[in-house]
């Protein structure tokens, strides 16, 4: 039979098991050249696939003149746009394009980030990226502060709190830079830890047994 110190230390594995099961917070890198548009989320227990209105494209290098830090990004790429040779999502009078990333299971995001989002020269129009989750309206609209023809990348960025999401969708609103339509790249989506509900489990199956344990030895 275990022993109560066996059992204490068995209690202390599985704490250890919780706390694991809630690992770091990740952010999935749209501006590595290497991220592709599908990929896995905490030990491969959660996919994601990314689709679109048309070509998915991020081969276009990082051409900021700075690189913004403090968000886990690579900058080695401006981010994924739609087209063949564009990297950017664009909305024109007669389009409105979109990328979407769909899970296989719910996750808690608590950031996004965009690229190639500009103010006009003469303050006039400002482009905006868009999120909605799980096709409803949308939750978070970045607006850009960079000014268009400077060289900054146009980067903008959102931290809150976790919010459950299975479909986001990415769109930028009509407004523009002045240059030509309105256009923005999907930079970056962060990814908040989520509890694995089996260790809380099993965490409250090593307290009843102890609890059984002490409750045998005290009847001898």
């Amino acid at each position: 039979m275990l022993g109560m110190k066996s059992c204490a230390g068995a209690l202390a594995s599985l704490a250890v098991m919780a706390g694991a099961s809630v690992a770091n917070a990740y952010v999935i890198d749209f501006t590595d050249s290497s991220t592709g548009t599908s990929g896995t989320l905490f030990q491969g227990s959660v996919s994601w696939q990314l689709t679109a209105s048309g070509i998915l494209n991020n081969s276009q290098s990082f051409d900021g003149t700075s690189t913004p830090s403090g968000t886990g990004l690579s900058f080695e790429t401006d981010g994924y746009g739609v087209g063949a040779h564009d990297d950017e999502i664009t909305t024109s009078p007669t389009q409105q394009e979109w990328i979407e990333i769909t899970f296989s299971a719910p996750v808690l995001i608590d950031a996004i980030y965009f690229l190639d989002l500009f103010l006009a020269r003469d303050n006039s129009s400002v482009e905006v990226g868009q999120a909605s989750i799980d096709g409803g309206n949308p939750i978070l609209s970045l607006t850009g502060t960079d000014i268009a023809g400077s060289g900054a990348p146009g980067f903008v960025g959102a931290t809150f709190a976790p919010i459950y999401a299975s479909v986001i969708r990415f769109t930028v609103l009509s407004s523009n830079d002045s240059f030509g339509y309105a256009d923005g790249a999907l930079a970056g989506i962060g990814i908040a830890p989520i509890p694995v509900p089996a260790a809380g489990v099993m965490l409250l199956g090593g307290l009843g047994g102890l609890a059984a344990l002490r409750r045998r030895r005290k009847a001898k």
